[in-house]
């Protein structure tokens, strides 16, 4: 069954080394394309969260958000930042000079700087916190993958929808096609006979009849029709394909399109050429839902 390349995905996941969040948020685009925002702290990572995300999510741009939220355990101590507090307190003299404000410099002011107080962390090893990241990231695509795979459903059903429209029109023009092809033989026949009777040419009959059979031939859309169906068959076969299906559907579309252009200039005829009309209309509204096929 397709996927929608639409979908958002949360996980979350508690340890002793604090509690980890992942938000994944995918919309469509014709590759794979991943951007990611994590701590500082969990940089080296990001390769193998993208890697991870690769394995759930095989087309679409990603966006995923790694949050780390620290228990007080994770915490050593907190510090003055003696050195931060001295610069602070020497800027505030130099405003106080400069500008000749008689307020005395209080402890208040100084503590209303950042980095003043600086609380140590304990450092971890990475590879102690890779699997509880895996857990989360997994989580998050897995949530945000039943999404896309409910929107997919949707898809599938409009979709289907529209191709048996399609191979509906193509049923309906395999109907019409021979009783055109005589037509157009007939009428070519009738006129040749008249222009023949109004003028005494000496005109191999024998030949005349080759050449209405010639064109009567190039009225012909049988081929069209056959191929027309083998790419409805695609269709249906890439919609129900367990892989990534969005590129193909839209290769397949591209030809079917070719197909039934080919088949509206042959044949000649305004029932035809109306359901021609239809069918490219379908064609355009199934490559729009398509665009959003993973």
């Amino acid at each position: 069954m397709i996927k929608s390349m639409t979908g958002f995905g949360k996980g979350e996941t508690g340890s002793k080394f604090g509690s980890f969040i992942v938000e994944i948020r995918t919309v469509n685009h014709r590759f794979f394309d991943v951007s990611s925002r994590i701590p500082n702290s969990l940089n080296q990572l990001e390769d193998k969260v993208k890697h991870l995300v690769h394995g759930y999510v095989r087309r679409g741009k990603v966006n995923l958000s790694l949050m780390h939220k620290k228990s007080e355990k994770n915490f050593k101590s907190v510090k003055l930042d003696e050195e931060a507090i001295s610069r602070y307190y020497q800027l505030l003299k130099k405003v106080r000079n400069g500008f000749k404000i008689k307020d005395d410099i209080k402890l208040s002011h100084i503590l209303s700087f950042p980095d003043v107080f600086v609380q140590e962390q304990e450092e971890h090893d990475l590879n102690l916190l890779w699997p509880i990241i895996e857990k989360t990231v997994a989580k998050a695509a897995i949530d945000c993958n039943k999404m896309r795979e409910k929107e997919g459903r949707a898809l599938y059903r409009d979709l289907s929808k529209r191709i048996e429209e399609v191979s509906h029109c193509i049923k309906k023009i395999a109907g019409l096609a021979p009783g055109v092809v005589s037509q157009q033989k007939h009428k070519l026949d009738a006129r040749v006979r008249a222009i023949m009777k109004r003028r005494n040419y000496d005109i191999d009959k024998a030949r005349i009849e080759t050449e209405i059979a010639l064109f009567a031939r190039q009225c012909d859309v049988t081929e069209e029709i056959t191929r027309a169906r083998s790419h409805i068959a695609a269709l249906r076969n890439a919609l129900n394909s367990s892989k990534e299906a969005g590129r193909r559907l839209d290769f397949i579309l591209q030809e079917l399109q070719r197909e039934v252009n080919t088949l509206g200039s042959k044949a000649g005829d305004v029932k035809i050429s109306r359901l021609v009309v239809d069918i490219k209309s379908e064609i355009e509204k199934i490559r729009e839902q398509v665009q959003n096929v993973e």
